[in-house]
């Protein structure tokens, strides 16, 4: 009998990149690995327009589009440096952001605009941290969060080129 093939799924142990859109030559770096299960993409759903007839019966309706964030803690460590800087949690630059799963055949997300937010709470059990928050901006085109398969390839330094693949990108590789 022929194995079955293992289905990937986008759980576990995340890669998060993030671009900073406003530098010079953007370019995609990696971001330390966040606290446990502290990594979320949260949907919120819009709001639904409706056509309401005499009775109150609804007539028409429309669903307005839903909005999205991504928020994520990373350990404050001595030698650690902030990724995205901040001043009292306010970030100048809009970011790009794509989140790679650990089984890299599953589907990762990108996000191709994003104002960030960060929050650097301190628990006795837990310690400082700090807590980054991607709100998701309206894209060039297309859906806000483009879902499907995402390569990282080191390059020089620290920089890396990222490339989506299947699903919202399509089937030829494009370049994120």
């Amino acid at each position: 009998m022929p194995a079955t093939p293992k289905k990937a799924a986008s759980w576990g142990k995340p890669s998060i990149f993030v671009k900073d859109l406003n530098a010079e030559t953007p370019a995609w770096q990696k971001i330390p690995t966040p606290v446990e299960d502290s990594t979320q993409l949260t949907p919120t759903k819009g709001d639904a327009l409706e056509g309401k007839i005499e009775g109150g019966e609804v007539e028409v309706s429309k669903q307005k589009k839903s909005s999205y964030e991504l928020a994520y803690a990373l350990r404050l460590l001595a030698q650690r440096a902030m990724p995205i800087q901040h001043v009292d949690g306010d970030v100048e630059h809009e970011y790009a952001v794509a989140l790679v799963p650990e089984d890299a055949s599953a589907p990762g997300f990108y996000i191709e605009r994003t104002s960030v937010s960060v929050e650097d709470p301190f628990t006795a059990g837990d310690g400082s941290n700090w807590t980054y928050t991607h709100k998701a901006l309206a894209p060039s085109s297309g859906k806000i969060v483009k879902w499907g398969t995402i390569t990282a390839t080191a390059g020089t330094g620290s920089t890396y080129t990222l490339q989506g693949q299947g699903m919202d990108f399509g089937s030829t590789a494009v370049e994120l």
